[in-house]
């Protein structure tokens, strides 16, 4: 996407100043820039339409099958992660805090190469959680740990609605997790999005701040990049799909970052406040991982859409009920559950049986 929007950007800098420097004489005065022009645009026009017979050959491939086809079971592991050296967390010793990459040491077995489009929901799937310090405050051991309890419960969460589907899942936390502490101060601009029949405020630039918070996460603990820091990482810990969690200790609106928005190939990445507020701003209370807003942005990542903001009526009779857990009407997560339209959405069912 990127390279496109370069080309006409870039082209149409490029004819404008090639058509003034060129010296055409009088014949070719008034037709040169014209021919030139026509030139940029039809070759634009041709990768267009390459690109347009591209992506539709992705939506209608068939989505690959996970190499863990296992059923759920109810229960969440602990991934191992290799190859890194990481300290305990004295609240729950499970855990560690990432220090280092160990020396000489080569990655474990990747998950192969990414798979184009929004992945289903299926096989084993691996949390991989950032700890964001911000405002002057560092995410301390105890909190990481409730926050880690808050992980499972949404994972168990998701591998009981799993069992309901009959949908091969199988939900982990990686054992290591990365603890930076990051006081840039953003300024913080508000803009206003659809939400359903209606339209509603929303930070600026969401999206691309996250992504420069995951860059400046990966430099502080070594890495050259947010690219550098996930493609190093990824093959150490064994998955199907890996999802990466930004949590802010900052209040705001949490969000799923598209997997076409960045240039992190096949990676699933959503940033998950500590507390939910219409717009960033500190933290006055102690941080909290909500298990449904882990949830509902774990959805998003693998093509569920949000549902509330219309009238239930809208849906296909019985697609989509109060309870669906894209609705967001209830706050407790034991009170959710995921109806058909989402399941299909998430690879979960067929159209055919809705």
């Amino acid at each position: 996407m990127m390279v496109r929007a370069d080309y006409w950007i870039g082209g149409l800098v490029v004819v404008i100043a090639a058509s003034c420097a060129i010296h055409w004489g009088n014949a070719l005065r008034e037709v040169g820039p014209l021919v030139l022009g026509l030139a940029w645009l039809s070759l634009g026009l041709v990768g267009e339409l390459v690109a347009l017979r591209r992506a539709l050959k992705e939506a209608h491939a068939p989505r690959p099958l996970p190499k863990d086809t296992r059923p759920a079971d109810g229960e969440v592991e602990v991934a191992r992660m290799a190859g890194v050296r990481a300290e305990p967390n004295v609240r729950d010793p499970r855990f560690r805090r990432f220090a280092e990459i160990e020396p000489d040491e080569t990655p474990g077995a990747g998950g192969g190469a990414p798979a184009l489009g929004t992945p289903p929901l299926l096989g084993r799937v691996v949390l991989l959680s950032v700890f964001l310090g911000r405002d002057g405050r560092g995410w301390s051991e105890p909190e990481v740990a409730r926050s880690h309890a808050s992980l499972l419960r949404a994972g168990r969460w998701i591998e009981r609605e799993a069992i309901r589907w009959h949908a091969p899942v199988n939900v982990a936390l990686a054992d290591t997790y990365f603890l930076v502490d990051d006081d840039t101060l953003d300024d913080v601009e508000i803009t206003f999005v659809p939400e359903g029949d209606d339209v509603g405020p929303f930070e600026a630039g969401a999206v691309t701040k996250a992504l420069i918070d995951s860059s400046r996460a990966a430099r502080a603990l070594g890495f050259r990049d947010a690219v550098d820091w996930m493609a190093r990482i990824d093959p150490r810990v064994e998955a199907d799909a890996r999802v990466w969690l930004l949590h802010p200790r900052r209040a705001g609106r949490s969000l799923a970052v598209p997997l076409d928005a960045t240039e992190l190939s096949g990676v699933s990445l959503a940033v998950c406040y500590a507390r939910e507020t219409s717009f960033p701003e500190p933290l006055t209370g102690p941080p909290w991982t909500d298990p449904v807003t882990i949830v509902h942005e774990l959805l998003h990542l693998f093509g569920a859409t949000d549902k509330y903001g219309v009238p239930l009526r809208s849906f296909p009779p019985g697609t989509v009920t109060a309870r669906d857990v894209m609705c967001l009407n209830e706050s407790s997560l034991s009170r959710l559950r995921i109806d058909p339209r989402t399941a299909r959405e998430i690879g979960w069912a067929a159209e055919e049986t809705l």
